[in-house]
């Protein structure tokens, strides 16, 4: 297996991704009205029946020499049958195994491979976990920060894997490369928010309203003084008298701190749970993109067949259990998607895509599937963690310039506000991007030399 992936594939992943971003973010903001349950079932949607429809195309027309070949460690492998037809795990050759000439593989072939290698049904736990944990990220007011964090996190996890699915051991990464590489990235994604602009109506209200706080400030502090007086009174009369160690107000208070910080740890696993969920479903989806290729002979076509064609069947279940278990649908939903069932959901997306946002979905959707696909073969390709610390990094600085770009030309596309567009252009968060950016390029420096 090649050590270092060529960076000129990897801007070319992350270069379709920033622009299948916008157009997700087109179908979630204006088509879809932020509604993370309708987004999720027309992108399941749509990917399904788009996959299906080029895979099945593909598997058809191309020879079985290309829909059917298997490389492993970079070097195209012969077809036994007892590997491809009998589904055993073993070292074949010529001599001691049946060569047989390899079998085209897509949405025809994808069942076959399901039947022969049981495990490949927990692709779907994994896709569930992994769009899931997304959501959960989303609604939290530092997501994105949670989501880099995730990703970052996820290529400490790849040797780990390796080890348990019995794949070569990667090179460990200087920690000069995370220490430039994370930093850089967290101060690519924080922003600060500049103070609401004040119209000249505003502040004239404002001064009116000072004024007559002015005017009611003598009478408040003689209120207050003449109020004083009877409290210290009072404070003199119980103090007194014999103090009780565990007061009413001492009990109060005790359990107002003990709320407090079980709030505070709720909250923290609120975060902490699905962020190292998806740090978990990142790190596996390219450890048994690499797995399914070696040990069960699942190529590109037949690997992104299960993983996308087959998404609603993960997906759709799992939005059902949510729509009758309340504790979940509080947890999954948001306010407006928890009012509506599944089936009202689906019409809901239906009517929102199919006119313009119909064109809009399936650009989005093609793009990240192309994405997708390039994804699978640098993880058989490649060194796992290198490539995967390489295209997360990228995708972080090709990102912050993506929205920078269409917030400046096209704002109108992603309906940005006039709020959002300040936040982009505010200068301090626009330098502490350059400052990341810096050291995310001086990550990859190092990486590539």
């Amino acid at each position: 297996m090649s050590n270092k992936p060529p960076i000129y594939i990897m801007l070319a992943a992350q270069l379709l991704s920033v622009v299948g971003d916008s157009f997700g973010q087109r179908v979630s903001r204006v088509n879809f009205k932020h509604s993370p349950r309708h987004m999720m079932i027309g992108l399941c949607l749509m990917t399904a029946i788009q996959m299906f429809v080029i895979f099945s195309i593909l598997q058809l027309s191309l020879p079985t020499s290309i829909s059917g070949a298997i490389y492993i460690n970079s070097t195209k492998v012969d077809c036994f049958y007892q590997l491809d037809v009998e589904g055993k795990i073993e070292d074949c050759t010529v001599q001691n195994c049946t060569e047989i000439p390899c079998k085209s593989q897509g949405p025809f072939s994808m069942f076959r491979s399901m039947k022969l290698h049981p495990f490949l049904f927990a692709n779907g736990a994994f896709n569930i976990i992994y769009y899931n944990g997304e959501v959960l990220l989303y609604k939290e007011p530092l997501g994105l920060l949670f989501l880099v964090i995730a990703a970052l996190s996820s290529t400490f996890l790849i040797n780990p894997l390796n080890k348990i699915f019995g794949e070569p051991i990667n090179q460990p990464i200087p920690p000069l490369i995370y220490i430039f590489g994370i930093l850089g990235s967290l101060l690519s994604v924080i922003e600060f928010t500049p103070k609401p602009l004040i119209t000249s109506k505003d502040q004239t209200e404002s001064n009116d309203k000072d004024t007559l706080l002015d005017k009611n400030d003598s009478f408040i502090e003689q209120e207050y003084s003449e109020d004083k007086k009877v409290i210290e009174e009072k404070s003199r009369l119980i103090n007194d008298s014999p103090a009780d160690q565990d007061s009413p107000q001492q009990k109060k208070d005790a359990k107002y701190w003990l709320k407090t910080v079980g709030n505070v740890f709720l909250r923290s696993l609120r975060i902490l749970i699905p962020m190292l969920l998806l740090m978990l479903a990142n790190a596996i989806w390219m450890e048994t993109s690499l797995f399914y290729n070696d040990q069960f002979r699942v190529n590109a076509f037949g690997y992104n067949s299960i993983d996308q064609v087959l998404l609603p069947f993960y997906l759709f279940p799992f939005m059902l259990i949510v729509d009758f278990i309340p504790p979940l649908k509080k947890l999954f939903l948001t306010e407006d998607d928890a009012k509506e069932n599944m089936l009202q959901a689906v019409k809901g997306t239906w009517k929102e895509t199919k006119y313009t946002g119909l064109i809009t979905l399936f650009m989005y959707r093609f793009l990240i599937n192309a994405r997708a696909i390039i994804y699978f073969y640098l993880a058989i390709e490649y060194d796992l963690t290198l490539v995967y610390l390489e295209l997360t990094l990228i995708r972080v600085v090709l990102n912050w310039l993506g929205a920078v770009i269409l917030n400046l030309i096209v704002p109108k596309f992603i309906d940005a506000t006039a709020e959002e567009r300040r936040k982009t252009f505010y200068p301090i968060n626009i330098v502490l991007k350059c400052l990341g950016t810096g050291g995310v390029v001086a990550s990859l420096i190092i990486l590539n030399k």
